[in-house]
């Protein structure tokens, strides 16, 4: 059985004091569960590696392909890679700490395991109550899709 991918928008309150920039960005929902709360990045200040185009359309258009070929292409069949799902809320380097997963590929679906929060220089902290998940391929490439800018 696979499993269903869905994008929810997150909203990022911003305000002046501290000073926090106003995100609109995507939650990864799977079979109805956000993965921005059961990886816990809602209690780290993240936000979601795809802007929502509807709101930032012009970081979008910068950022959200790079990202969705991550996700996407960059996985090659028959192998992987790791890939960020979330991101520091203010600059989205990997150095603030992102929710990270690592992404393979066969002919007819990608998975989605090892999920871990990373910073780049630390040891990832595995996140062991996530995944591993499976999507159809066709149906997760539209889904991904949903975030292209243009």
């Amino acid at each position: 059985m696979t499993n269903r991918l869905e994008f929810a928008t997150l909203h990022r309150i911003g305000s002046a004091n501290p000073i926090k920039k106003e995100r609109y960005t995507f939650d990864f929902v799977v079979d109805g569960v956000s993965l921005f709360k059961a990886t816990q990045a809602d209690s780290s200040d993240m936000c979601g590696c795809l802007s929502d185009p509807r709101y930032e359309r012009d970081l979008a258009r910068e950022l959200n392909g790079r990202m969705a070929n991550m996700l996407t292409s960059d996985a090659p069949i028959g192998g992987g890679h790791r890939a960020t799902l979330f991101v520091c809320s203010e600059c989205g380097d990997i150095g603030c700490g992102a929710i990270t997963v690592l992404v393979t590929r066969n002919d007819l679906s990608v998975q989605w395991s090892d999920f871990a929060y990373d910073n780049g220089y630390d040891a990832a902290s595995k996140v062991d109550h996530v995944g591993p998940f499976e999507f159809e391929w066709a149906a997760y490439l539209a889904e991904i899709k949903r975030a292209d800018a243009d």
